[in-house]
C-alpha cells in the first residue's frame, strides 16, 4: 500500500511560540492560521480561516521561537500527526504538524534559518 504524510502550508504565526524541554531535547510551539477564498457558487467570496497547531523540535524549534513573532507570515513543510493521552479518566486527542523545515514569506526575515540550523536527531 502506498502512504504519503508530507504537507506544505503557508500561514501567519498568531502568537509568539513557546519552547519547553522534552528529555533530552526542545520541543517548540505555535499556531499557524491559513486563509483562503473560496467562491460559492453565487459567486460571493468567503474567506476561510483555519487554525493549526505546529511543532519545531531541537535547535531549528528553537531558531523558529527566537526569530519568528507574531503575524509573521511562514511557509512550513512537515507531517500530520496525532497526540494521544488521558486526563481524569477522559480520553484526548488534537492533530498538529510536525515541522521538518521552515521559512519567512516576508521580506524582513532570513530566507532560511532550519537550513542554518544543525541537523540532530530529535525525540519522538
Amino acid at each position: 500500500m502506498f502512504t504519503k504524510n508530507h504537507l506544505i502550508i503557508t500561514g501567519n504565526i498568531t502568537k509568539q511560540a513557546e519552547t519547553v524541554t522534552a528529555g533530552k531535547t526542545t520541543v517548540t510551539r505555535a499556531r499557524l492560521i491559513n486563509n483562503q477564498k473560496i467562491h460559492r457558487t453565487e459567486g460571493e467570496p468567503i474567506e476561510r480561516v483555519t487554525p493549526i497547531d505546529i511543532e519545531v523540535w531541537g535547535p531549528r524549534g528553537e531558531a523558529f521561537a527566537a526569530h519568528v513573532t507574531s503575524k509573521v507570515p511562514v511557509y512550513v513543510e512537515g507531517t500530520l500527526e496525532q497526540s494521544t493521552w488521558e486526563k481524569d479518566g477522559q480520553s484526548y486527542s488534537r492533530m498538529f504538524v510536525r515541522v521538518a523545515d521552515w521559512q519567512f514569506l516576508s521580506t524582513g526575515g532570513a530566507t532560511s534559518t532550519a537550513e542554518s540550523s544543525p541537523d540532530k536527531k530529535q525525540a519522538a
